[in-house]
């Protein structure tokens, strides 16, 4: 569950019991989550404030992230925190808005009071650095004509609710759990659904801290329905929440699904247009059928037959009206057939890519940089700052006599055919599907070698999940490549086709061997 008012509330009375009159030793940065070390009486603790809006939360842990990144906001905390004591903890209203009271010496002034205030607000969460009410500085800025300015130097606001405190909660039984959340601050849909079933008062409620293992949300008593884990305090269930990793290929998955959308309505709209000009061509016929209709040229008429005129002109005038058509819809199809060929060859490279990316490991994923560069990936505004060239790394196994090389992007494969590749090699690709091109040099082409280099290149494909896989296979100097398109796409003859299971074993055996 998200972090509600009632969590918020009993998470800072835990917390007080800890880092009360602590000093604050340092503050670091590790993606959203801030990091502050904290002492006092021969005792360090780690406090974090987590942004991330999946994880908002504020707790202490024995394993804090490692010192990672930085910023400006960062650097301020570092300035007008770090020496300072943090006094306490305290909360705003019944609020998930989490006050840290600090009192910092300063040289000139002497003991100077600064608040550090987390709005644990989900994917809105912020926090603050304030003095003397003032905005020193904060995490996520944003100036606005009405409400609350989000500028450093602006006088700090809280958000403004017409709610009831949850500390005034009266059972209602009339009440449904909608009014009860609509009614008083910081109680969830969730909370308010137990609290009317049983009558109790939120503040009553036995902590219990929970996790549950199923969906990976913590609670401060057991809520949840599914399989969960106790704790003996809440900071360690919001700690053992498990941190979902940062996927390191959703910059180019979102760049290559934009660049298909883009492919698709293009598709679309020129298939309209194609459509469009094929019925112009229609238009022939129709000023043919003028002129062998034996009326009076300069007639006006409103219809020769099933044919609408304009009886505004003349029939001549008609006539080469429709011929004017057809020429227009001659010219346009010269046009739209060789550009919606082009469109339908880039959705084919693009959708090639979406699988490549998936059979790159994290090791290899700056070859997509290069490989989508020349689309206009990270495009930079300075063009000396070109993508520096990289060594290319090709994922080889060596068995007994036998080399296989794997190549799993469009950059591999290149490496593959212009680099590595000799004739006397053997070349191995899923048929008719994306894949990885697999490369084996070998003194004898084997029926292991071959079962071997089949499964591998199954295995590293799309079709991977399948089974009695096709695989084509011919002798390296019958592949080439296919002018215009990116090295995963290439023309082959003299080709054989075997059909395939995978040997999960077997794969895990030959790759130990990488």
């Amino acid at each position: 569950m998200a972090l509600d008012g009632i969590y918020t509330h009993y998470l800072i009375k835990e917390l007080n019991q800890s880092v009360e009159n602590t000093r604050v030793e340092s503050v670091w940065l590790n993606g959203l989550m801030f990091v502050f070390s904290l002492y006092a009486q021969k005792q360090r603790h780690h406090l974090v404030i987590n942004l991330n809006a999946s994880f908002t939360s504020t707790y202490l842990t024995t394993q804090p992230p490692s010192k990672k990144d930085t910023s400006n906001f960062l650097n301020q905390l570092k300035k007008y925190l770090e020496g300072g004591i943090l006094k306490n903890i305290t909360q705003y209203q019944s609020d998930r808005v989490i006050e840290f009271n600090f009192t910092v010496y300063d040289f000139i002034y002497g003991p100077v009071e600064r608040k550090l205030i987390f709005e644990a607000m989900g994917r809105h969460a912020n926090l603050y650095l304030i003095e003397q009410g003032k905005i020193i500085d904060l995490y996520k800025k944003m100036f606005v004509l009405e409400g609350r300015h989000l500028i450093p130097n602006a006088t700090f606001g809280y958000f403004l609710s017409d709610k009831l405190d949850a500390k005034d909660y009266v059972f209602d039984p009339l009440s449904t759990p909608k009014d009860i959340t609509n009614k008083y601050l910081g109680i969830s849909q969730r909370l308010a659904n137990y609290l009317q079933l049983t009558g109790k008062h939120p503040f009553e409620i036995e902590v219990e801290p929970t996790l549950s293992m199923e969906n990976n949300k913590s609670y401060f008593f057991n809520i949840f329905d599914s399989n969960t884990k106790s704790f003996n305090r809440l900071s360690e269930a919001l700690d053992s929440r498990i941190m979902l990793q940062k996927d390191e290929k959703s910059i180019y998955r979102s760049f290559i699904s934009n660049q298909l959308k883009k492919l698709e309505k293009k598709h679309i709209q020129l298939t309209k247009q194609l459509d469009q000009a094929h019925q112009m061509l229609e238009d022939k016929a129709k000023g043919d059928l003028i002129y062998a209709s034996g009326h009076n040229l300069r007639d006006k008429l409103p219809f020769i037959e099933d044919i609408v005129l304009n009886d505004q002109i003349s029939l001549t005038s008609n006539a080469q009206k429709f011929y004017n058509n057809y020429q227009k819809g001659k010219r346009a199809i010269d046009f739209l057939e060789p550009e919606l060929h082009k469109v339908l060859s880039e959705k084919e490279i693009f959708e090639n890519y979406i699988v490549e990316l998936e059979l790159t490991d994290n090791e290899t994923l700056s070859d997509f940089k290069e490989i989508l560069d020349p689309y206009g990936f990270m495009k930079q505004k300075n063009k000396k700052n070109k993508p520096t060239k990289h060594k290319v790394k090709v994922l080889t196994l060596k068995v007994d006599d036998t080399t296989y090389f794997i190549g799993k992007n469009a950059h591999q494969n290149a490496h593959l055919v212009n680099q590595i590749g000799l004739s006397n090699d053997y070349w191995f690709h899923v048929k008719d599907a994306p894949g990885s091109h697999i490369l084996v040099r070998t003194p004898e082409l084997t029926e292991k070698v071959l079962r071997t280099s089949a499964m591998l290149a199954a295995y590293f494909s799309s079709q991977k999940a399948s089974s009695s896989i096709p695989v084509n296979y011919t002798l390296f100097r019958f592949v080439s490549k296919i002018g215009g398109k990116p090295a995963s796409f290439v023309k082959i003859k003299n080709e054989k086709t075997i059909y395939i299971d995978i040997n999960q074993t077997i794969v895990d055996n030959l790759l130990q061997n990488a």
